[in-house]
């Protein structure tokens, strides 16, 4: 069995009414009387005590205390009995829940819940637990909802169903996955934006790194043939004092030979000399046996001459070798000399050239002139190069970097620019799933309405594969007509009214909500219509676990018990709701 989300509506100091307390029963509650006599109040009271907007943005709450009142009082009476075992607002651990909102006349206002002040966003969190949204102008339709409704755009009517049937989310997601891809596109515009003028940057600088570059290699080519250069001076004196040590090494061994050829010459003279003196002896003696009368001695004598001769001879030639000996000797010491100077000199320049060398004797190195030669060349390049900025690495690294860095965020940008493409997908099928359901739902509701009103209808949705675009359009055929568009042009007051009463019911079937009202969706249907109309949302609450408050001006000419009637009457002290029974 149902129960009425709301049991009781109070009103005090509240536009006409002095004080006054509504009872709302499960189902169906039907509120009528004259123009004027305060009917539509009660709807307001509600909404106002619920936290709805759109009634403070038409409305000067002010306007709404009772005239020579300083405050007014609009109070909701709220079941909160378990239901298998749950109450609707646990919070409350009581059956009945006090839902307050307090206006005074200098326009200042504030909710109370259970007699506690509260804000507006605690008051809608406390409904949204049951499923009430009382800014849903298709769970709470106003008084003109129905003459306004018509006006609306498709893609405003079609948002409005969204957003009762709590799926405006899924639209919301697609539109913003949309946008966000607009906003990934821009910034992917952006990040080739910055790399094309971070590239020109880039090359502008890159001429002046490459001369940089070039310079670097220049000098350090020229530092390594410097090097090169130093120790080919190195391995030119050291050939040098080789060569020296080879000449003075020559030198001593023919100083060595010679002495020791004049030592065996002068040995050999000496020798000569002695036989010579010997000869001169044996002369000396012979001649003096002469004089004895000695002929042997004679002939020695001339033996002993004859041997003087070749013999003084070899003495000449041992000592002219001797002297020739002694001055080649003289001459090669002499040699020797300057040539050890030479050396001693050149081992300082060595000494001194392995001072500027650098880094580890290489295997291998060329000729001085082949060194020079290149030396030059490189020099020559350096100097067609000329001054080169050197600041240029620097600034164009840092260009580098950039572009660098914004190709990688731009990988980022396209990474999720592909993966929202695939999101964008991915909801708009869902949407479209969805939407075409729930549209497909609602015509099917709509012409089973208007089918009780012997007419028919038809919702179609357009612009489909526009989302942010995309609407609904409502068709109505009555008496036998084509299905023709809902405009305030092809039908009667009476028939927008009842397509339009039709359609705003077809879609509350499909709310989640306790609680649904209309205020006077019936001003311009004639009165069979009105009947009939009246009768076909009866009968759609009957199958529903929904709270209906409807408010009429005409009374209806039928009857069942579960109705219950509430009659508005003003009189001069204000309006007066009495529940009746026909």
């Amino acid at each position: 069995m149902s129960k009425a989300i709301i049991k009781e509506v109070i009103l005090e100091n509240f536009m006409s009414y002095k004080y006054g307390r509504i009872s709302l029963k499960p189902r169906f509650n039907f509120i009528t009387g004259p123009n004027g006599a305060g009917k539509s109040a009660i709807l307001l009271g509600i909404s106002l005590a619920m936290g709805q907007l759109s009634t403070e943005r038409s409305r000067k709450l002010a306007d709404l205390v009772r005239r020579g009142e300083d405050i007014g009082r609009v109070s909701l009476v709220l079941n909160n009995l378990k239901e298998n075992g749950k109450r609707p607002f646990p919070a409350y651990n009581k059956d009945e829940i006090m839902l307050s909102r307090y206006l005074r006349k200098d326009g200042s206002y504030w909710f109370e819940i259970d007699y506690k002040e509260a804000s507006r966003q605690q008051v809608l969190d406390l409904l949204k637990r049951v499923g009430i949204d009382p800014n849903n102008l298709l769970i709470i339709m106003p008084q003109g909802m129905v003459d306004e409704f018509i006006m609306i755009k498709p893609e405003d009517k079609l948002k409005m169903v969204e957003e009762a049937l709590g799926i405006s989310d899924i639209r919301e997601n697609l539109l913003g996955a949309k946008n966000r891809l607009k906003n990934i596109i821009a910034e992917e515009n952006q990040y080739q934006d910055l790399i094309g003028k971070a590239m020109d940057s880039l090359e502008k600088w890159r001429e002046e790194y490459d001369r940089l570059v070039m310079s670097r290699q220049l000098k350090q080519k020229l530092e390594e043939l410097n090097a090169e250069y130093a120790w080919a001076e190195v391995l030119k004196l050291e050939r040098s004092i080789n060569n020296l040590n080879e000449k003075i090494g020559r030198i001593s061994e023919e100083i060595s030979t010679l002495e020791a050829k004049n030592k065996e010459t002068i040995s050999d003279f000496e020798s000569d000399r002695k036989k010579f003196s010997n000869i001169i002896q044996i002369i000396k003696e012979s001649t003096a046996k002469v004089y004895k009368g000695d002929e042997k001695s004679v002939t020695i004598i001339y033996d002993s001459i004859n041997e003087i001769n070749p013999l003084l001879e070899s003495m000449l030639d041992k000592y002219s070798k001797v002297k020739v000996g002694e001055y080649r000797i003289e001459s090669l010491r002499s040699e020797l000399k300057e040539l050890t100077k030479e050396l001693d000199s050149i081992k300082n320049e060595l000494n001194d050239a392995l001072k500027k060398t650098t880094g580890q004797r290489p295997a291998s190195v060329r000729t001085i002139s082949e060194i020079e030669d290149e030396i030059k060349t490189v020099n020559a390049q350096l100097k067609v190069l000329g001054d080169v900025n050197q600041e240029a690495e620097k600034v164009y690294l840092e260009f580098k970097a950039k572009v660098d860095e914004y190709k990688e965020k731009l990988e980022e940008v396209r990474k999720n620019k592909e993966k929202t493409l695939k999101e964008i997908e991915s909801r708009s099928k869902e949407w479209k799933e969805v939407i075409r359901k729930t549209i497909s739902d609602i015509n099917e509701k709509y012409n089973e309405i208007m089918s009780r009103i012997n007419a028919s209808g038809k919702v179609i949705l357009v612009n489909e594969n526009d989302p942010e675009n995309a609407g609904i359009r409502l068709y109505a055929s009555f008496v036998g007509t084509d299905l023709i568009p809902l405009d305030s042009f092809s039908q009667s007051g009476g028939e927008l009214s009842a397509a339009v009463t039709a359609f705003l019911i077809a879609v509350q079937m499909y709310i989640v909500s306790p609680f649904r009202a209309l205020d006077e969706f019936d001003v311009h249907m004639d009165p069979i219509l009105r009947e009939k109309f009246i009768k076909a949302i009866y009968e759609v609450s009957q199958g529903s676990e929904t709270q209906y408050l409807i408010i009429t001006p005409n009374f209806p000419s039928f009857y069942a018990p579960d109705i219950n009637f509430i009659i508005v009457q003003k009189s001069q002290s204000g309006s007066a709701p009495k529940v009746i029974a026909k």
